[in-house]
């Protein structure tokens, strides 16, 4: 979805720079960073880089970078330091934040000062925001009302933005859940989570106790 979003609020009638996502022959693509390169991260470098776009994409993870690098050739990837995200987001046209720490509070890791030294009228796509956010100036929105802007920069911070797309984003969560239904329907839940670290995980409460509870208070611990 990042990219369909981008490409629409970088348009002028939209409040952006009037900046084409893949650029044309004498002008050169937009420039895109993606600040975490995780599951939603890497989707969003691929779909940029699809749409033509140059992709920066920024983790503190090494095996994380090298797995886009694998991945998505063409794509650069950087050590997500305090220097390079200020780097990265002064020259960026879009900014995707797409953090998660599991079971928290999203880090904020771009400062109002980092937005306030980007382009006006460049845009943020603040995907984090599930979690809290990983932008500084970013605060929810509605679809009905899905941008504001901040320090000059549009920013787009709609939680659960797959609801507008809603068929196609039905079919995929069943696609992928379906393997987990059967395993649990076949062979109900005690063998399914004894079977299965994945269904072990998902699972909240069990035989009245808050399993993902005391999970949490372990890793914290730790």
């Amino acid at each position: 979805m990042v990219a369909q979003i981008a490409a629409r609020w970088l348009q002028t009638n939209r409040g952006g720079k009037g900046i084409m996502l893949s650029g044309v022959p004498g002008v050169p693509p937009a420039e895109v960073v993606i600040i975490g390169g995780g599951a939603v991260g890497t989707s969003a470098a691929r779909a940029m880089q699809n749409a033509g776009a140059h992709v920066t994409v920024l983790d503190k993870n090494m095996a994380a970078l090298e797995d886009v690098h694998d991945k998505l050739p063409g794509v650069v990837t950087m050590m997500s330091t305090q220097r390079n995200i200020e780097r990265a987001t002064a020259y960026a046209d879009v900014v995707v934040g797409a953090v998660l720490v599991a079971g928290q509070r999203a880090p904020v890791v771009v400062t109002r000062d980092m937005v306030r030294a980007m382009k006006p009228r460049s845009v943020i796509i603040d995907v984090s925001i599930d979690q809290g956010g990983c932008v500084e100036t970013s605060r929810p929105t509605m679809h009905d009302n899905p941008t504001f802007v901040e320090e000059g920069v549009v920013h787009y911070c709609v939680p659960n933005i797959a609801s507008t797309v809603a068929r196609t984003a039905s079919h995929v969560f069943l696609n992928s859940a379906i393997p987990f239904i059967s395993e649990i329907a076949n062979n109900g839940i005690d063998a399914a989570m004894k079977k299965d670290s994945s269904i072990e995980a998902a699972v909240n409460t069990h035989q009245g106790k808050m399993l993902n509870l005391v999970r949490l208070s372990a890793e914290v611990k730790e």
